[in-house]
């Protein structure tokens, strides 16, 4: 029995030190554990210590398997020489998915659920059908027919084509099991779903929906957003915040808006190819209405569309980090305000509004906010 455990990056907290020791308990046979990473970069040999709980991991090269507590541990590799062709979906998405999936018995997937900006909620096989898979996949996704549809909203799985492409590719898969986490806004374990993985992704989506969707009856000028450590290591990742505020069907912004988001950013832009197309977006861009015109008309790489996605929530407010690290960004040309603490972002919010209506969110990824106009 060959049974692979696809596991998401250390950007979410699975809880896995947790997680995998009694579910491998409960395994027999060849088990692989596989750390999916999209096109991120892949983890250090620390974060895998950490993340799963392993003592001593020997050395592990980027994509290679080792043994480890006697169950393999390896990271995916998006790379084509690391992944193979497994069809194409009926709207015509080639899926390429990590060769190791090919010719196995039983895939069982661990994922974090939370509101996710194209997926509705992130977790159930989302880590398989994404997580693992190869360039060509996650740039046909990764990309405006997707991401302009109107189905491909936060919070939202009914009607989603991007829910509908993860559904369809998973069952090409033997997927047999899922473990779907969800958290609460301070990152402690609040819930677990096990089961099929259809019904228990939905079920722990049902959960969440209540959890993490809040009404609020007024506007606000000033939405300061804390994140998580994991989410808020370099620009890429803490720049979703801003879309988490500007992109629900009913925002709480008020006109000339800032939206600042609270962010160590110590990997700068990120590491991975998504953050470094990311990055160079970013720098070219002069104005967002251009940006978003170009690739609505051109399309766009994975990577690329996070830029695209900034861009769209740069029409709704402006937008900035708080950051120990801001001296690093100023006067760097990017478009975005950077400040060195709460102080010297109050100061310019003193300046810029006579009186300003604040929301500070303690997670941004686990509160959405929805403006009620009842």
């Amino acid at each position: 029995m060959k049974t692979i455990i696809a596991v998401p990056d250390f950007t979410r907290n699975a809880h896995l030190k947790k997680i995998l020791p009694g579910l491998i308990k409960r395994l027999n046979g060849d088990i692989e554990i596989i750390i999916a990473t999209g096109l991120h970069r892949p983890p250090t040999r620390k974060e895998i210590k950490v993340g799963l709980g392993l003592d001593k991991p020997r050395r592990l090269p980027f994509g290679q398997p080792t043994r480890l507590n006697k169950v393999k541990i390896s990271v995916h590799n998006h790379g084509k020489n690391h992944v193979v062709y497994f069809g194409k979906t009926k709207k015509g998405i080639p899926v390429y998915l990590n060769k190791k999936l090919k010719n196995i018995d039983s895939i069982i997937t661990v994922g974090v659920v939370e509101p996710h900006l194209y997926a509705g909620y992130s977790g159930g096989t989302k880590v398989a059908a994404i997580g693992l898979a190869g360039e060509k996949t996650i740039n046909a996704t990764h990309h405006p027919r997707f991401l302009d549809h109107p189905g491909t909203t936060l919070c939202s799985i009914s009607g989603n084509p991007f829910r509908a492409f993860i559904e369809e590719v998973s069952n090409l898969l033997p997927i047999t099991h899922s473990i779907n986490i969800v958290n609460d806004e301070n990152g402690d374990l609040k819930n677990v779903f096990e089961g099929k993985p259809g019904p228990c992704f939905r079920k722990a989506a049902s959960y969440s929906k209540k959890l993490y969707e809040k009404k609020v009856r007024k506007g606000y000028d000033i939405v300061i957003c804390n994140i998580p450590r994991e989410k808020g290591e370099n620009i890429y990742q803490a720049s979703r915040a801003f879309n988490y505020v500007a992109n629900t069907k009913k925002n709480i912004l008020n006109k000339n808006s800032i939206i600042l988001v609270k962010a160590d950013l110590s990997e700068g832009f990120g590491k991975g190819l998504g953050e470094k197309r990311f990055m160079k977006t970013i720098f070219k861009m002069k104005d967002p209405r251009k940006l978003i015109l170009k690739i609505k008309k051109k399309g766009c790489l994975a990577g690329e569309h996070r830029a695209y996605m900034v861009a769209k929530a740069m029409l709704k407010a402006k937008l900035g980090f708080i950051s120990k690290r801001a001296y690093l960004y100023k006067n760097k040309g990017l478009p975005f305000l950077f400040f060195k603490n709460s102080g010297e972002a109050a100061k310019f919010i003193k300046k810029s509004f006579k009186k300003s209506a604040i929301y500070c969110l303690k997670n941004s990824f686990t509160t959405i906010l929805v403006k009620n106009h009842n």
